[in-house]
């Protein structure tokens, strides 16, 4: 009965500590290091005054959670168009590159664009815009032009979320919808993703999207 007692013990106490010292590397992955993120700050102002003279930085982000290509980037402002943005470096070129045209951008279209119009639905779907900063970084200076956020290889991604499942009109409607804005001037290229979705959220049709690209 000792010997049991003390081979149980033995295999709670190596458990024990293997989860103890998960716990510590999780922990210590999830918080951020402060010379990196006074580097990151630091760095930024310098390409700012370079490329973006009305805009300040405010703070730093860390991303821990991988939701975004950088592990550390500046947060900032541009006070004219009060558009906030990032501003890291990228891991393959380790250039210094920002997210302000595709900030600005989807602010200003997301706030523009109407709400699609489907077969019962009594509310308003709402309209996410988003931008590839990858291929705007690739416009090089012409990014920088009014219109340029109409040009077909930088179409963006409108995101759709539809409270029910998925009508046979879906298509047909969506596509007018999308032709309407290019017809309004709104933009003229797109690619429209509708996500079918339950009330708590979850995924209707099996996670299948729609997809209409103009």
């Amino acid at each position: 009965m000792k010997r049991w007692f003390i081979v149980v013990a033995s295999l709670v106490g190596v458990i024990g500590g293997g989860a103890w010292m998960m716990t510590y590397a999780f922990t210590k992955d999830m918080e951020s290091d402060g010379t990196k993120e006074a580097e990151v700050q630091q760095k930024a102002k310098t390409y700012l005054e370079k490329h973006l003279l009305e805009a300040k930085v405010t703070g730093s982000i860390y991303n821990n959670m991988g939701n975004y290509s950088f592990e550390y980037a500046a947060r900032a402002v541009d006070e004219k168009t009060n558009t906030e943005f990032f501003v890291y470096q990228q891991k393959e070129s380790g250039k210094f590159v920002d997210t302000y045209h595709a900030a600005l951008w989807e602010d200003r279209l997301e706030q523009r664009i109407p709400s699609p119009t489907l077969e019962k639905l009594k509310d308003q779907l709402s309209v996410t815009v988003l931008y590839d900063n990858d291929k705007i970084q690739r416009l090089g200076k012409v990014r920088f032009d009014s219109n340029a956020y109409l040009r077909a290889e930088i179409a963006p991604t409108l995101l759709v979320d539809v409270p029910r499942k998925r009508h046979e009109q879906d298509r047909a409607q969506i596509k007018e919808w999308a032709k309407s804005l290019r017809e309004q001037g709104i933009l003229q290229h797109m690619t429209v993703k509708i996500d079918y979705v339950s009330k708590k959220g979850e995924l209707l049709e099996d996670g299948n999207s729609l997809f209409v690209t103009l």
